[in-house]
């Protein structure tokens, strides 16, 4: 305590003593940051650098703030080369730039004298293999650069619209355009703002008139109003003029709508006339049926005084004269005839694609009898040749009016049409119908977007192959060799046998004869893995793992791990699956060490935790940040302390780490939600779950004795097994 009083009469912060109090706990020698020109958060760097054993003096200097202070530090943790940063000319947020980029591999410490932000788009788009350097030196900023890479990254050819003056969000609305093979000359212009962009290119999109509001002097709103009434059919000329604003054009379009409802919906009252009392026609509710009515018995009206009483009720569509011509025969059997009939419409049918390609659901694996998949004969996906014609738009139909009984009109419903296909590797011709291939390569239709994408085909990988590097997908027709390597942006086909090789696939992997690992080969996808087989091999997919067997081989899976068909082996080795495990048989009664594990496993629980840790972290920072704050505050009068550089300082970090707080905080929720929805993993065995295999439920563990056809589950703080 006296030590405490001391420090406090020579002008120590209690966040500063408490920075060297926790350093003498530790064990640490505090003396390398125990200097009151230190902020407190300074301290607290140099603290947690020498807990790590890190060379702090590279970062212990007066000269660096403590956010500079916090990316040297985390540099020298991940191993980097931090003198390519470590330089207090530099602001934190783009040493940040250039440690995210070591740390993938990329080095921007070239260009470090750029903005954080544009650093970043650079990051991002050496990371995805595009280049936007020209654009940097021709002066684009940062949200008109991430437009530009993002269309790079789509394969978009986004140059010959590209204007200066143009912001992000504009550039944004052109690429979704030209992702469509829209014609976006028809907006992409300086008058218009983004927005007004937007609503072009919706109706575009639609196979609307756009022409009628592709005006600047339009809002957008406006422009809205007149694109929903072209989307609905509606007579637009009456409310598209410039002197009706969003509000009136809406109120106006939604009133078209009630009076088309009430059109399409027509109904009539019943109608009568009299022929001398001897009969009576009515006519339905509806408008659709003409009855005739004989009031007394024996006695049946003429047809000539039928045929004057349907003249006088404006009945004169859809008479049924062979009806009326019976009662010259004689009394009919019935006292309520129908001797009119009014026309249906009929509506118009909706638009529709024709795919000259094999699409998704054509491309599923053929189950075998015994319910394992034939991973051999699947053709997992289709090719495009350049100009090859790959879909057909066929139009929507207008349909045909019909009428009541009185000869009303009923309109038909104008058939749907369908948006414009979004996508990439393909052009709209000006038929606005025809759609063809650009590129050769896979082709491939996912929700509701075409795309055409770079592949290589590769007769086979051998150690003379050595490494693929592609920003595609990768086709091997034969067997992939021992010690070669397949990195792929896209996904990874191989049709023969995997040996102990490295496939990377940031889409999914396709093994057709499977993998034979030798306990040294891995695979790692972004998608799912599927393959006939896997022995002693290391497989980790952030969707699903697919396999007819598996032995002693290491899967992890995001989402589940399936072993199909009746004989569905999983034994030896370890597999873990976020949301279940789905076999035939488990274990083999060898013995044969075999560990399961769904749900949330120790490695998501550490993730939570760690997400805690941060979290605390970032809430004591921001308590030494708020206590200078309020320190400064204090001490200064407005006029100097809204000029002094420290204090301008600390405002922002404050502002900084209450952001990296919320975002921390949005992650962990988004990661607890995924531990929430795995609480209700199970282990399913069709067959028989051998003794001994371990098996782990949620953090429970539980040794299987033999039983067959169950489902393991968490149940409380015990497993249950439950018969299927």
């Amino acid at each position: 305590m006296q030590e405490r009083k001391k420090m406090l009469a020579q002008g120590y912060t209690l966040d500063q003593i408490h920075e060297i109090e926790q350093g003498q706990r530790d064990g640490l020698n505090p003396a390398l940051y125990a200097d009151r020109t230190y902020f407190a958060i300074q301290m607290r760097q140099i603290r947690l650098g020498l807990m790590e054993g890190l060379p702090v003096e590279l970062y212990a200097k007066p000269d660096y703030d403590w956010f500079q202070m916090e990316e040297i530090r985390l540099g020298l943790s991940a191993g980097i080369d931090v003198d390519k940063y470590a330089d207090a000319e530099i602001p934190y947020d783009v040493m940040r730039q250039v440690r995210l980029g070591l740390m993938e591999g990329v080095d921007l410490s070239a260009y470090r004298k750029l903005p954080a932000g544009i650093l970043r788009e650079l990051r991002e788009a050496m990371h995805s293999r595009v280049n936007i350097v020209k654009y940097i030196k021709e002066g684009y900023g940062t949200e008109q650069l991430k437009q530009i890479r993002l269309a790079l990254e789509k394969g978009v050819e986004i140059d010959p619209y590209l204007v200066r003056e143009f912001r992000g969000p504009s550039i944004g609305e052109i690429c979704a355009g030209l992702e469509r093979s829209l014609d976006v000359s028809l907006y992409a212009k300086i008058e218009y703002s983004w927005q007004q962009m937007r609503e072009i290119r919706l109706g575009l999109e639609s196979r609307v008139d756009v022409s009628q509001y592709a005006n600047s002097f339009y809002g957008w709103q406006q422009m809205r109003e007149i694109r929903l009434g072209l989307m609905e059919g509606l007579p637009v000329d009456i409310y598209r003029s410039l002197m009706y604003t969003a509000s009136d054009m809406k109120r106006m379009r939604e009133k078209l709508m009630r009076a088309g409802q009430e059109e399409e919906n027509l109904r009539e009252t019943a109608l009568s006339a009299s022929g001398n009392g001897d009969f009576e026609i009515t006519v339905s509710a509806d408008g659709m049926s003409a009855y005739l009515h004989i009031n007394e018995e024996g006695k049946v009206p003429a047809p000539e005084a039928v045929r004057k009483a349907l003249a006088d009720s404006g009945i004169t569509v859809g008479i049924l004269e062979e009806e009326i011509q019976k009662l010259s025969d004689g009394v009919p059997e019935k006292k309520k005839l129908v001797i009119a009939r009014g026309v249906l419409p009929r509506d118009g049918k909706d638009g529709w694609y024709e795919y000259f390609f094999r699409t998704g659901a054509q491309l599923r694996p053929k189950l075998l009898p015994d319910g394992s998949v034939d991973y051999q004969n699947t053709q997992w996906f289709e090719t495009a040749g350049q100009g090859q014609k790959i879909a057909f738009y066929h139009e929507a139909s207008a349909g045909t009016s019909g009428c009541t009984v009185t000869g009303k009109r009923i309109p038909a419903k104008h058939g749907k049409q369908q948006n414009v296909l979004a996508g990439r590797g393909f052009i709209l011709l000006p038929d606005k119908k025809t759609y063809l291939a650009v590129m050769s390569g896979k082709i491939e239709l996912r929700d509701g977007r075409l795309e055409i994408t770079k592949m290589l085909i590769l007769d086979e990988m051998t150690l003379a192959s050595g490494k693929v590097d592609f920003d595609g997908s990768v086709y091997i027709k034969g067997n992939v060799g021992t010690g070669t390597v397949i990195k792929a942006v896209g996904d990874v086909y191989v049709d023969g046998f995997v040996e102990a090789a490295v496939i990377e696939s940031g889409g999914s992997v396709f093994l057709g004869q499977g993998m034979n690992a030798c306990g040294q080969g891995t695979v790692r996808a972004a998608g799912d893995v599927n393959g006939q087989f896997f022995e002693a091999a290391r497989v980790s997919a952030a969707g699903s793992i697919q396999a007819n067997y598996c032995l002693g081989s290491v899967l992890s899976a995001g989402a589940k791990v399936i072993i199909r068909g009746r004989h569905g082996i999983l034994a030896g080795g370890e597999t873990s699956a976020f949301y279940g495990i789905d076999v035939y048989e488990a274990g083999n009664r060898a013995g044969l060490k075999t560990v399961l594990k769904v749900g949330v496993t120790e490695a998501v629980s550490r993730g939570i935790k760690n997400f805690d840790r941060k979290l605390e972290e970032i809430n004591s920072e921001l308590r030494i940040l708020r206590n200078g704050y309020a320190d400064l505050y204090q001490k200064y009068p407005p006029e100097i302390r809204n000029a002094l550089p420290l204090f301008l300082k600390v405002e922002s970090a404050i502002y900084t780490k209450e952001k990296q707080y919320e975002e921390l905080l949005l992650q962990k929720g988004e990661l607890e939600e995924r531990a929430e929805r795995a609480k209700e993993a199970a282990a399913v065995i069709h067959g028989t779950l051998y003794e001994g295999v371990e098996t782990e439920v949620n953090g429970i563990v539980w040794y299987a004795r033999e039983v067959s056809n169950v489902t393991v589950k968490r149940a409380g703080e015990r497993i249950a097994v439950f018969k299927n």
